[in-house]
């Protein structure tokens, strides 16, 4: 296939027609004639592709060499101890400090105390997971430019949103110059690629200040989300949060528990996509933050550069998060590596 020009027919046979397809929206923002759009998550050409390959050389689901990818950004390869986590120099468990953080946080609120952070520190937006005005819990991304707004987008959304296609509307429509970009490990992988992989975009790359990556096992298909919650008479226009914890999902109004059901489930509305990712622990951002590993109330977090230690240190200075150590996480018996390992083997 060396001699053959890759296109975006390349994309639709090995990554869309497979159902490997994330919905991440890498492809549309890094195709240079913008003839790509997802529509309803699936990328779309709605003029004719230019066989330029680069959608598919920055796609999250088209292989790439992972250990090349570790000594772009580290300088080196993973010790054993962290072929399940990624490398990282150090971990803690957090949590934000200010109440109006934690009155919104899924679990410690470090990945919001870490971006109003960074607006503070002259960032001029963050690329978040938000919902739609119009429609119930319809993730969307948004480009966030104050704490407010940082604040109102907080907590886990379990089904897809196009992240990606924010970055664009960010650096490209909007012209903004340092953006912090909160994904999944799907998301940060087409996000790292499209700013330090073979077929980079120099924009992207110089705008892109900090990734934080948020561990995931899996999210939920919408419609087949929304159609399970009215099966179980769950009104979902009243959910303000759901959440996943010991095992069980959980719909919430405020403290009134809605919904709660054994993860086994709700297994069968997860995307079929989110089978081939063997990323849990997020391992190509800067800062990785997920609700295992850690006390209630905490979230474990792992800093894997000097960016993500900076901004780290930065909200701990400034008093708008706490740490503490993990005892022996490095032995790698936490429940972090457990469902690592877990997903590794899917």
């Amino acid at each position: 296939m060396s001699s053959e020009k890759i296109s975006f027919s390349n994309l639709i046979k090995d990554v869309v027609d497979p159902s490997f397809c994330v919905g991440c929206g890498t492809c549309e923002a890094v195709c240079p004639v913008n003839v790509i759009k997802l529509e309803n998550y699936i990328p779309t050409l709605i003029r004719d592709c230019i066989e330029c390959g680069i959608c598919y050389s920055n796609c999250p689901r088209t292989d790439f060499d992972g250990a090349e990818m570790d000594n772009k950004i580290h300088g080196r390869t993973r010790k054993d101890s962290e072929n399940l986590t990624g490398i990282y120099s150090e971990v803690y468990a957090a949590k934000a400090v200010p109440q109006d953080i934690q009155d919104h946080a899924q679990d410690g609120g470090v990945v919001t105390a870490l971006l109003t952070q960074f607006l503070a520190d002259g960032g001029d937006a963050v690329i978040v997971a938000g919902l739609e005005e119009d429609q119930a819990w319809v993730p969307n991304p948004v480009i966030a430019k104050t704490r407010a707004e940082v604040i109102k987008a907080a907590g886990t959304k379990y089904t897809p949103s196009p992240t990606l296609v924010g970055v664009k509307e960010a650096v490209k429509g909007q012209k903004l110059d340092k953006i912090a970009v909160v994904g999944t490990p799907c998301q940060i992988t087409g996000l790292t690629r499209m700013t330090l992989g073979a077929k980079k975009n120099v924009k992207y790359g110089n705008a892109v200040d900090l990734k934080v990556g948020l561990f995931c096992m899996e999210t939920f298909n919408h419609g087949s989300f929304m159609d399970y919650l009215s099966e179980n008479e769950v009104d979902v226009t009243k959910v303000t949060k759901f959440e996943i914890k010991k095992g069980r999902f959980y719909a919430h109004n405020g403290e009134e528990r809605l919904h709660r059901a054994r993860l086994k489930k709700v297994k069968k509305l997860i995307r079929s996509c989110c089978a081939h990712c063997g990323d849990f622990a997020n391992e190509f951002a800067d800062i990785s933050v997920g609700n295992v590993g850690s006390d209630p109330g905490y979230s474990t977090v792992l800093v894997r550069t000097d960016r993500g230690k900076q901004a780290l240190d930065k909200a701990v200075g400034f008093g708008l998060i706490e740490i503490g150590p993990i005892e022996d996480f490095e032995k790698g018996e936490s429940l972090v590596h457990k469902l690592a390992e877990m997903k590794r083997s899917h």
